[in-house]
């Protein structure tokens, strides 16, 4: 910008003094050089379509998937000196495309194939977050995102942490976000619960249903010790990293206690916010991996702030431990 002052202060003084063909041409050229390259930009921004996706549905947290940006022009300039950008504290590409420039011909399409790793687990935007754009000659740089942001729904890792916790989790109720409620009575004794959704047909008592016109579940024997309901409050994504970093840790310590359970064939009980409470029972390899392949995208789509008290008395009337378990308190350390 500074060069372009300079040179427009000269123009003015050299048509001044010495007039001529060249000196108005030149003072004309310098003089209208911002208006035409805003308007090339503007036309940049209108021409140029940017589409990115990957492969795969579900994205394993560290992983390598196939991704691919498409870019064209859809106008009939050429548009050159195109780079993007994107955060490095979510996205790693490991052949990374953003360190050059590209440059499009008029209809032109481009096709990038690259790797796209993911740092965080969880549902946010990620991939390539915008667009640079300038002038013939640099003078003018601007940046807009991308209209269409690539969403990703990263599953996380399973750790060995639940291996120390869960004893922790069932007698210290002191210990921040987990804590343990008072089991509530169950009026109907210990060998039946409210049915819920998620649970197999083939518990249901029938001989009660036909009774009383509601469902309820036989628990097994051994399940008033065992059984554990965990409640998730999540906390609504506001795109921001420390949010991302949050649910990553959160979504990493569930799915480590949930497949604990699963592989042991212990019965949990998570409830959880998605238009209404819902439920699912984790108590089998089959049933941890259905929720962690297919459920895991909707805890925490909505936030459960404000439906503790709806999600409390859907548990009412279980029986054994139930765990309060707030991702807003959450703390790895712990």
């Amino acid at each position: 910008m500074v060069i372009y002052i300079a040179l427009l202060i000269a123009a003015t003084i050299n048509v001044s003094y010495h007039g001529g063909t060249f000196s108005y041409v030149f003072f004309y050229s310098v003089l209208l050089y911002l208006p035409l390259s805003f308007i090339y930009i503007i036309y940049i921004f209108i021409a140029l379509q940017i589409y990115q996706e990957t492969t795969g549905k579900l994205i394993q947290k560290g992983t390598a998937e196939d991704y691919q940006l498409v870019i064209e022009n859809a106008g009939p300039i050429p548009i050159s000196d195109i780079t993007f950008y994107y955060e490095k504290e979510i996205t790693h590409f490991p052949e990374d495309f953003t360190v050059k420039s590209f440059r499009l011909l008029p209809k032109e399409k481009i096709t990038v194939d690259a790797k796209i790793i993911l740092r965080y687990a969880g549902s946010y935007d990620a991939g390539v977050e915008g667009y640079t754009v300038q002038d013939i000659f640099g003078i003018l740089r601007f940046r807009k995102k991308v209209k269409i942001p690539i969403r990703v729904h990263v599953l996380p890792v399973i750790t060995d942490v639940a291996e120390n916790v869960i004893e922790r989790l069932l007698t210290d109720e002191k210990n921040g976000n987990l804590f343990s409620l008072t089991s509530p009575e169950n009026h109907l004794g210990n060998e039946v619960r409210k049915y819920m959704e998620g649970d197999s047909l083939n518990r249901v008592h029938w001989k009660l249903f036909a009774k009383t016109n509601h469902l309820y579940t036989r628990l097994p024997e051994n399940q008033e010790s065992e059984m554990i309901s965990m409640v998730l409050i999540t906390e609504m994504m506001d795109g921001s990293l420390e949010s991302i970093r949050l649910r990553d840790k959160y979504l990493e310590y569930l799915v480590s206690i949930a497949e604990f359970f699963g592989m042991k064939r212990k019965p949990l009980m998570i409830f959880y916010y998605y238009v209404g409470v819902k439920s699912y029972v984790i108590d089998s390899p089959e049933t941890f991996h259905e929720f962690y392949t297919e459920l895991l995208t909707k805890v925490g789509s909505k936030s459960g702030v404000g439906h503790e008290d709806e999600m409390l008395a859907e548990v009412k009337g279980m029986t054994g431990n139930v765990i309060v378990f707030r991702e807003k308190d959450y703390d790895d350390n712990q």
